[in-house]
């Protein structure tokens, strides 16, 4: 899960990049990169060293979560002259959510940004998934341009032109040559910039992730990204930012409408299947080495359908089906200081046990807190239990029953109520011995 937002980054503003060491006028690279993963640091420092800067698209909700950068990190990157674009809070499938749950993830990540003191012009939609609605979204939230990946020619689009033209014929709409990858090469990295020299210029934008040796399929290696840059530089090729290419002011920051309120889960029956086949509204999740596997079943508590769990090997960690972790679409809205009494049905052939998260103002989604342990069940039975109040910083929640061992567990008719004298007789005591910084109460 999202970890715990590290501090308040200060950085400088957008500014010029410096001329390149010779003439070379027709193309301009740019360096963008996807998501905030902590190897961009590297990639930073490899494109600072070569007087060099990029564009880093991130994904504000996740900034100080393991794997990725922290707030110092962001912060020393933008202050050496990288630009910060945008990537939403949390990268779900934005032609997939309601419109309002599309703006919020938009506006509230550039809100997010400035907030950190970042100048933020430039978005990016996670997974390149774009339709209309979006655009008009991302334009609606205050930026001047839009990246996507592909649309420039490489092996696999023969007939695509070689390069983005300047400016960008349609800068919502900025075209690239696709994601690097671990097997591409420095000679595949050349031929993009010459095959756009050769057909009289342009734009090139580059599409990293993360910036390590052998460390993921999106992974380039620090030793490719050094050596193009030293070619690029010694060529005197320009290299940009995507807002030094594009241009504009920064437009104010805008505003998504709030979540609306709701007392109980969305499909809390779970008698409707989202796309994927789980149920509509909710995910599954989990940590740990062992394998879920997830089905929906006619044994139901009551309607038609249930979600079922089984875990045939297990080593470590849960799994679980929770309540979407979203901005609000699903998710429900948390009222500072009130306690909670959540609720499901379910059937199982070892312990399980309510876990609970809620999402901070930022977006971020933490855990909270363990329910007590529920016995095993033939029959379909009833746990439930009160929380301790929402912490202060908390705005919506989310819950589900974990399975952590071996054996199977069926949930179904899941519930909420918000209790405004919940007792406040229960003692809490951290779990050290299965779930690290997990509490609980008795």
């Amino acid at each position: 899960m999202l970890a715990a937002v590290l501090g308040i980054a200060a950085a400088s503003p957008v500014t010029a990049a410096p001329e390149p060491h010779s003439s070379q006028p027709n193309t301009v690279v740019t360096f963008t990169f996807d998501d905030g993963s902590a190897s961009q640091s590297t990639g930073a420092e490899v494109l600072h060293r070569h007087g060099m800067r990029g564009t880093f698209y991130i994904i504000s909700g996740a900034i100080g979560s393991p794997g990725y950068l922290g707030h110092d990190e962001l912060r020393r990157i933008a202050e050496t002259g990288h630009e910060i674009g945008g990537h939403t809070v949390t990268h779900p499938d934005l032609t997939q959510v309601s419109p309002d749950e599309m703006r919020r993830q938009i506006c509230d990540d550039r809100a997010n940004l400035d907030r950190w003191g970042h100048q933020v012009t430039s978005f990016t939609a996670p997974f390149d998934e774009v339709d209309d609605n979006v655009r008009a979204a991302v334009q609606r939230c205050g930026y001047s341009s839009a990246r996507t990946m592909g649309g420039l020619r490489v092996r696999d689009c023969p007939d695509c032109v070689a390069a983005e033209s300047m400016p960008p014929a349609d800068p919502y709409e900025i075209r690239s040559p696709g994601m690097l990858t671990r097997e591409t090469t420095v000679d595949e990295l050349k031929e993009s910039v010459t095959r756009a020299d050769d057909s009289g210029g342009g734009w090139v934008p580059l599409v990293l992730h993360q910036t390590c040796d052998r460390c993921g399929p999106l992974a380039v290696s620090p030793r490719v990204l050094d050596e193009f840059a030293g070619w690029l530089h010694d060529r005197g090729t320009a290299v940009r930012t995507v807002h030094e290419v594009v241009g504009g002011p920064v437009a104010p920051v805008r505003h998504a409408p709030p979540p609306q309120e709701r007392d109980r889960p969305v499909n809390a029956s779970l008698e409707q299947a989202g796309p994927d086949g789980v149920p509509l509204g909710w995910e599954t999740g989990g940590w740990g080495t062992n394998t879920p596997v997830w089905s929906r079943t006619r044994d139901a508590h009551e309607g038609e359908w249930a979600q079922r769990l089984d875990m045939p090997h297990f080593t470590d960690g849960d799994a679980k089906l929770m309540s979407t972790l979203d901005l609000g679409e699903y998710s429900l809205p948390a009222r500072k200081g009130q306690n909670y009494t959540l609720s499901t049905w379910y059937k199982a052939t070892a312990p399980t046990q309510l876990a609970v998260y809620y999402r901070d103002r930022v977006g971020q989604w933490r855990y909270w807190a363990a329910g007590p342990t529920f016995a095993p069940a033939e029959q379909w039975s009833k746990a439930h239990w009160t929380t301790p109040p929402v912490p202060d910083e908390a705005t919506g929640i989310s819950f589900g029953l974990a399975l952590f061992s071996r054996g199977s567990l069926t949930t179904d008719d899941y519930g909420v109520r918000l209790n405004t004298e919940a007792s406040n007789d229960s003692s809490c005591r951290e779990l050290d011995w299965w779930v690290p910084r997990r509490w609980l109460c008795l």
